[in-house]
């Protein structure tokens, strides 16, 4: 009988938002977030995690793992979070007894664009192609919800092409394997449009 990794994923950020909401106003320590949710997570399984908040003080994330988040600025990737891994594809995981990671922070501003995905989306996709998505979405007035979709919808377009380069192929032969094409996985997007706060 299996796991439902996702069960233990979901309880865990479930955990979080808890967690956040019994933190200052004003002041999330994301680190302390991340390991009271940890601690208070029972399911059995793992899962990576990512967890932003937005201040005045700028962005600031706890991730472990290989989920992650970049912000894209005038059509540039100005930020990516390093991906966590032991060894090819055996990413940091939070388990049932694992560790923790240490919060970082960036400035962004307004007209920033921020996107947190699993390793479904940088797996398939490369900075460059999530940037260009987001640059003619921002052009078109989407909404961040639509650039979301768009964003996993070419996600998964590329983790079924079994010809095409994509970031997990090349670290695929970076470490010796012949690998062409997308890895199929769970996709999950997520989009912020950074405004000022006295903007609608």
């Amino acid at each position: 009988m299996g796991v439902d990794a996702g069960y233990y994923a979901r309880e865990l950020m479930s955990h979080s938002v808890a967690a956040i909401q019994e933190e200052p106003r004003g002041s999330i320590d994301l680190a302390r977030v991340l390991e009271k949710a940890y601690l208070s997570t029972k399911a059995r399984g793992s899962s990576t995690a990512c967890i932003l908040a937005l201040s005045d003080q700028g962005l600031h994330a706890v991730n472990l793992g290989d989920s992650g988040f970049l912000v894209v600025r005038d059509g540039c990737t100005i930020l990516r979070s390093p991906v966590q891994q032991h060894d090819f594809n055996l990413t940091f995981q939070l388990e049932s007894g694992g560790g923790s990671d240490l919060p970082s922070s960036a400035q962004v501003a307004p007209g920033d664009v921020i996107i947190a995905g699993t390793d479904g989306l940088f797996d398939n996709l490369y900075n460059n192609e999530v940037t260009a998505v987001v640059v003619h979405a921002v052009r078109a007035g989407l909404g961040p919800q639509v650039t979301a979709q768009k964003i996993a919808a070419l996600a998964r377009q590329r983790a079924q092409d079994t010809h095409r380069q994509t970031p997990f192929s090349t670290a695929a032969q970076d470490a010796g394997f012949r690998y062409y094409g997308g890895k199929l996985d769970d996709i999950t997007v997520v989009v912020s449009y950074v405004s000022s706060s006295n903007s609608n």
